[in-house]
Order: structure tokens, then C-alpha cells, then sequence
């Protein structure tokens, strides 16, 4: 008697093929849905900012995720060229009352005087600025207190001596995750 199973081993060939291939297409399927992690992602955002002492600071958004104003807190860091200090604890946070969408005269303050957002988001292309006067309140001036000669005074970087120096600005998530970090050049 004579048995012909030539035809078994591309039938199971076949089978195995679309059992491997059902089983990745399912892996692929989890992580592109979000099955693969629970926790919320940090954005991802490309951006530059610019400060002078004589026009105020700019940032642009060069490219990234949109970030929604209002789910993000922005914080100035002196650098270590800034006076040999470079540490958090001098970090200040800057009142976003006081960012416009743009710096023409179309710009729009982020909030309005009462605390409203009037700018729902900072999305790729978009340019936020702080006016120069503003930049003069002490509100991104870091607590930097020097002492000399038995005078105390609290210099920042609308001061002169720091033409040059550089900051750190750091766009943070509510719950303390860094979303980006620039390191801004003092000019006059």
C-alpha cells in the first residue's frame, strides 16, 4: 500500500504562517491602541525662544504636539554662566497673564486681567511673546541677591552684567514632567 502525503507539509506550512502572522498583527494592534502603557505620554514639541533686554522674550513653536494653555506651567532657571549659580532653587515661575499669542498689534494675552484663557492652545507656528515692560516686573527676574559692600540688591536678567549670560526655560507638564527645555542667550 502506498500513501502520498506530499501535500501535509505546505498545508501545515501555510497554517503555521497565519497563526505567526495573526499573532503579530495582534501585538501591533495592542501597542498602536494604547494597550501597551496606561500613562498619559509627555508631549513632544520642538521649540526656541529668544530674550532682549530692549524687546522682551519671544518663543516660537517650531514643530511638535499642540500644547493646550493652561496644562502646562513654564519656569526660568539662571544657567551656571548666570552668576555661577545654575540651580532649581532659583527657579521662577512665569505668570502666564503675562504671554500674548504674538507680539503685533493682532497679539492676544493668553488670559485676560480675571483669569480667563483667551488663547485656547500653542500649536506649531505659533509665536508667544512677553513685552518688554512686562519682563521689567520681576516676574523673570530669579530671586538672585547679592551683597556687597553691606547693600543687598536683586539682580536679574533685565540687569546689564548679564548681557551674554544665558537662562533655562523649562515648558513642565502639571504633574512635573519636562516637556521641553531651552536655553535662552541674554542680549541687549
Amino acid at each position: 500500500m502506498k500513501t502520498n502525503e506530499h501535500a501535509v507539509s505546505p498545508v501545515v506550512g501555510v497554517m503555521l504562517m497565519l497563526v505567526v502572522t495573526i499573532i503579530i498583527a495582534a501585538v501591533v494592534s495592542a501597542f498602536a491602541g494604547g494597550m501597551s502603557s496606561s500613562q498619559n505620554q509627555v508631549p513632544q514639541v520642538s521649540m526656541k525662544a529668544t530674550y532682549s533686554q530692549s524687546d522682551g522674550m519671544k518663543i516660537y513653536h517650531n514643530g511638535g504636539d499642540t500644547l493646550a494653555i493652561g496644562d502646562f506651567n513654564i519656569f526660568l532657571t539662571p544657567a551656571k554662566n548666570f552668576y555661577s549659580i545654575e540651580s532649581d532653587s532659583y527657579s521662577n515661575q512665569i505668570d502666564q497673564k503675562l504671554i500674548s499669542n504674538g507680539y503685533n498689534d493682532t497679539a492676544v494675552m493668553w488670559y485676560d486681567s480675571r483669569g480667563a484663557r483667551q488663547v485656547p492652545r500653542f500649536a506649531p507656528g505659533d509665536i508667544a511673546a512677553i513685552n518688554v515692560t512686562d519682563c521689567y516686573t520681576g516676574t523673570l527676574t530669579p530671586n538672585l541677591m547679592y551683597t556687597s559692600h553691606g547693600v543687598t540688591s536683586n539682580y536679574g536678567i533685565n540687569s546689564s552684567q548679564f548681557v551674554g549670560a544665558t537662562f533655562y526655560l523649562d515648558f513642565v507638564t502639571k504633574d512635573g514632567k519636562r516637556i521641553v527645555r531651552m536655553e535662552v542667550p541674554i542680549t541687549p
